[in-house]
């Protein structure tokens, strides 16, 4: 079973559990400090604390509950205000500026988050004014070992509280949980910005999904170690560069990781070139 978790502090991720639970039905049940609403495939964990603080919460909510994944239903802040549907895996490079600790990475769920990704794609003509974006790993919780990612609204108070913003995202969530399909070939990205553009466009548009993606701002963080540490998370065959953003100091880490792990490395333009769906 998947599990939808959602924070009482967070405004999106309610809204979120609003449109999953108009959707289907649901078994209501209380247990320690949470609250659980069990369908026949999947179930929505509320809890207290900010979802970015939340770690350990599968060993928490494991206590309760049988899951096999994480969905975190969440908000998206920024200070350019884009209407933004996100979805990326949570850890940390250097710092832990934003909870999880520093060089912790959560386990990702690239099947998920492509499937889920495909569903978004086909219902973006219904908010037209939002687009879809990955982001890279980028803040708390880190101390997840159960596969998991975060399926965001952003940015502002505005689409957090947009009904059909929260319907999107709950649809399409529901049916990457019952999308079987794992044919997918698995990446961990590298270069790019905050938004990984190249990436998205791969993400969208082939064969391709991700686990990590690391923004060019990590760079004087990133070690083959720690990089080698996120293919092997992300149970990934891949390692694919945005190969605009990528210095040749940052290919030597690449190069060392794919050695360590044996995985191929592909650069952006390659891959959707030859990989298209």
């Amino acid at each position: 079973m998947k599990l939808i978790v959602c924070s009482r502090e967070d405004r999106a991720g309610m809204n979120i559990r609003d449109a999953l639970l108009s959707m289907e039905s649901f078994d209501e049940q209380s247990k320690g400090d949470y609250r659980f609403y069990i369908a026949d495939d999947f179930a929505i964990a509320e809890i207290d604390e900010r979802l970015i603080y939340a770690d350990y919460i599968d060993a928490k909510l494991s206590k309760y509950l049988s899951f096999d994944e994480i969905l975190f239903a969440s908000r998206h802040s920024s200070k350019d205000r884009r209407k933004i549907f996100t979805v990326h895996v949570s850890g940390n490079v250097g710092t832990a500026d934003f909870g999880g600790k520093p060089y912790s990475l959560a386990k990702p769920a690239p099947f998920t988050m492509k499937n889920y990704t495909l569903a978004l794609k086909e219902k973006l003509d219904r908010k037209p004014e939002f687009e879809f974006t990955l982001e890279v790993t980028h803040h708390g919780p880190s101390e997840i070992s159960t596969p998991s990612a975060f399926y965001e609204i952003g940015s502002t108070e505005e689409e957090w509280m947009d009904e059909e913003a929260a319907a999107i995202v709950a649809e399409s969530l529901v049916e990457a949980i019952r999308d079987g399909r794992r044919e997918w070939n698995v990446a961990v990205g590298v270069g790019g910005t905050h938004y990984a553009p190249r990436q998205t466009e791969i993400m969208l548009g082939t064969t391709f999904t991700f686990g990590h993606n690391f923004a060019k701002y990590t760079f004087d963080s990133l070690t083959a170690e720690f990089l080698a540490k996120a293919v092997e998370l992300s149970e990934a065959g891949y390692i694919i560069f945005d190969e605009k953003s990528v210095n040749s100091r940052i290919k030597k880490i690449i190069n060392k990781a794919a050695e360590m792990t044996g995985t191929e490395v592909l650069k952006t333009k390659k891959v959707k070139k030859e990989f298209a769906l």
